[in-house]
């Protein structure tokens, strides 16, 4: 996989996590000067992607698992990498089940959820055929996803009330002691599929900056957007502020009867690239560390899981529940896996020395 491939992917998965449980999380922690927690969140990002790809750059193509068992075996491997699996497969049901009962509220109320729920089978097959599939399939998305995202945020800036951004700064920076500033960091996971992919090359640090600076924009826009629309005051109750964020156009030019479709079909899109990465590294999971020999039988194994799993959410409470307890395997994958990559590149560099 070349370079742009890489890059492509990465925007799309960060940038598929943004637009529903993250700014409701983010405006959670931070009711004031929530530009901080975003900043804080990528900070902690640039952070540990220039470690894990300092360390997986020691192993060209090879993968974690490749290197977990390489160096401490694979028992060690299984123990290091089955909390990255749970992680994986909550946030799976968790981010994907939100995301369809916005469509089941927004588009098709009277649509059971057990119907909308076999949308997972597009990621299931994608996620069969493998990366290289899902990479061509994220030019696609990214071509005509993107703008209509883009759009759809900015169509509503003559409704912003510019005076909704003060306070801007909250001096003693109490989302540190809020759980959902750190729930809000599994949108900061998506890096850690580069070290699946077997990179044979090295990714420039400089570029992957700039990446995240564009999605540090993104991220700004999920949050102030509905923000600077419906005040601090109002937006803690709504469970799609972003969503909402485009029924206010009103713009006769415009050629969308109704804005909020677009978004949303643009915003599950991209999406399905997240979901399909994230099924492909499970099941590559399964298949190294759990001897599945054929990635068929991981892929049927892991979507009926998938599928009951989402299907017993009954309500949002539930969701809100699954996603606090998810943020101790969130962060465990985030910080230990890059640091234990890196720890292992010391080692071999040493061994081989």
């Amino acid at each position: 996989m070349n370079k742009n491939l890489v890059f492509i992917l990465f925007f799309l998965v960060h940038l598929s996590l943004f637009f529903y449980m993250y700014p409701v999380n983010i405006i959670e922690a931070a009711n004031k000067g929530s530009w901080e927690p975003i900043l804080v969140g990528f900070l902690i990002e640039a952070l540990f992607v220039g470690v894990y790809l300092k360390g997986i750059s020691m192993f060209p193509c090879k993968d974690i698992i490749d290197i977990f068992t390489g160096i401490s075996g694979r028992w060690v491997a299984r123990v290091l990498l089955i909390p990255y699996f749970i992680f994986l497969f909550m946030n799976f049901s968790i981010v994907h089940r939100m995301e369809l009962d916005s469509i089941n509220v927004v588009l098709l109320p009277k649509t059971p959820m057990l119907f909308l729920l076999l949308l997972y089978a597009i990621p299931f097959y994608v996620a069969w055929k493998g990366i290289q599939s899902i990479a061509r399939g994220a030019v696609v998305v990214s071509i005509f996803a993107v703008p209509l995202i883009l759009f759809s945020l900015m169509s509503s800036i003559k409704n912003f009330d510019f005076h909704q951004v003060f306070p801007l700064f909250d001096a003693r920076m109490t989302f540190f002691t809020k759980t959902e500033f750190y729930s809000a960091l599994f949108a900061h996971s998506g890096f850690l599929f580069l070290g699946m992919i077997g990179l044979k090359m090295k990714l420039s640090i400089r570029y992957t900056i700039m990446v995240l600076m564009v999605l540090f924009f993104f991220a700004l826009c999920a949050v102030y957007v509905p923000l600077l629309i419906f005040g601090p005051e109002s937006i803690i109750y709504l469970r799609y502020p972003v969503v909402l964020t485009s029924d206010t156009v009103d713009m006769e030019w415009v050629i969308f009867d109704w804005l909020p479709t677009f978004f949303i079909i643009s915003t599950i899109a991209i999406s399905m690239v997240e979901a399909a990465v994230s099924f492909w590294i499970m099941t590559t999971l399964m298949q190294k560390l759990f001897f599945f020999r054929k990635r068929g039988w991981a892929v049927i194994v892991l979507s009926i899981a998938s599928y009951v799993l989402s299907a017993m959410i009954v309500n949002t409470e539930w969701l809100d529940t699954m996603n606090a307890w998810n943020t101790i395997f969130c962060l465990y994958s985030i910080i230990v896996i890059p640091l234990t990559v890196w720890i292992m590149s010391l080692k071999y560099r040493r061994d081989s020395a």
